[in-house]
């Protein structure tokens, strides 16, 4: 019985051949290929055709990896902020901001991953800009009248929320929970006895992440807020 052909020999780079940046552009693509967490250095060298002691060189382990790519995420997650002009209400300035924010990261999974759950990644670097970014806001609402510490109660509750719909609607997809999708929501379970819940089946996906959600709950934060300035001015 003849043997199973052997593979071809993979030709690797020549040594010298790669630098940082190739390494970081490789490492993104192979995490939006598979995923952050599959990530490592070995899978990254295959995919580079190179060895791994070619990572090594650049990147000691794969936290400085990481440092790196981390850095390149804010870098995009900033520049991809058009800018907000100065006589927008805050109301507006305040759902245009995180709505925009919602969309970048729901666009890009990878820049999700690092920013919002790999945090300890970050570079003094990378969490200066995201801080500075933070107090650019607060200044706005601190203008519309706010005092620092509701401006500062306000973004943090702004952004709690966007953030964790964020991550909930990812953990949610990387399950394939039933739950994201109409036609298969009636699967489930049994509903006869909820018939509050039976109604909304073919009407919402029970998972509570879509854009009419998240501007649901978006709009009930910003008129709460409103009554907070207003209690705030007559106090």
């Amino acid at each position: 019985m003849p043997g199973a052909a052997a593979k071809p020999a993979r030709r690797r780079r020549p040594r010298g051949s790669i630098n940082a940046d190739d390494i970081v552009a490789g490492a993104f693509e192979v995490a939006r290929r598979a995923s952050l967490d599959q990530l490592s250095m070995p899978v990254l060298a295959e995919h580079l055709d190179v060895g791994v002691a070619s990572i090594y060189w650049y990147f000691l382990k794969k936290e400085d990896l990481l440092n790196r790519m981390t850095d390149l995420a804010v870098n995009r997650l900033i520049q991809a902020f058009p800018p907000v002009p100065d006589d927008l209400p805050w109301p507006e300035f305040l759902h245009d901001y995180f709505k925009r924010e919602r969309t970048i990261f729901r666009d890009d999974q990878v820049m999700c991953d690092l920013v919002l759950v790999s945090t300890s990644t970050y570079s003094k670097d990378a969490a200066r800009r995201l801080f500075e970014r933070e107090e650019s806001v607060l200044a706005r609402l601190a203008g519309a009248g706010f005092s620092a510490e509701n401006a500062f109660r306000v973004f943090n509750a702004v952004s709690v929320y966007t953030r964790g719909m964020v991550i909930h609607e990812r953990i949610l997809q990387r399950s394939k929970t039933p739950t994201l999708d109409t036609a298969r929501q009636r699967q489930i379970t049994d509903w006869s006895s909820m018939p509050l819940l039976e109604r909304m089946l073919d009407r919402h996906p029970l998972a509570g992440t879509t854009d009419e959600d998240f501007e649901f709950g978006l709009a009930g934060l910003v008129s709460g807020f409103e009554t907070l300035l207003r209690e705030q001015e007559a106090g």
